[in-house]
């Protein structure tokens, strides 16, 4: 009666799907991680009215469990040039639209940050 209501994943499966080179579902975008926000507010010293305005994509790294690849980008510019970001690979085919890239451990909040396409251009 309950096992349609509660149905629940094989975790044999998803190991083997995995093992097997199935793709890795990244995310939908949503605010940026709190750790990532305050990294390029103290380290890269920039706006914080700014920086909390800004979106992350992200998925699983192949670094680790609790680690995620990420994309930090700006939603308005996206908008404005009718680019539609629904997950990390939205950004492949765009990436003078990533301001930083990098990789964050949600155990920890250890993050490391690297300047994007778009951001090196916005300092020049």
């Amino acid at each position: 009666m309950f096992g349609k209501l509660f149905k629940r994943e094989d975790p044999g499966k998803q190991q083997a799907a995995q093992s097997a080179g199935a793709e890795v579902k990244s995310e939908k975008p949503r605010e940026i991680h709190a750790a990532v926000g305050r990294e390029l507010v103290v380290t890269y010293k920039e706006d914080p009215d700014w920086v909390w305005k800004l979106k992350q994509v992200q998925r699983p790294s192949e670094q680790g469990k609790d680690i995620r690849d990420f994309r930090v980008y700006d939603a308005s510019v996206a908008a404005g040039r009718g680019v539609a970001v629904r997950n990390f690979e939205s950004l492949d085919a765009h990436p003078e639209l990533v301001l930083y890239h990098g990789w964050l451990n949600k155990k920890n909040n250890d993050v490391q940050l690297s300047a994007g396409a778009a951001q090196e251009q916005r300092t020049n």
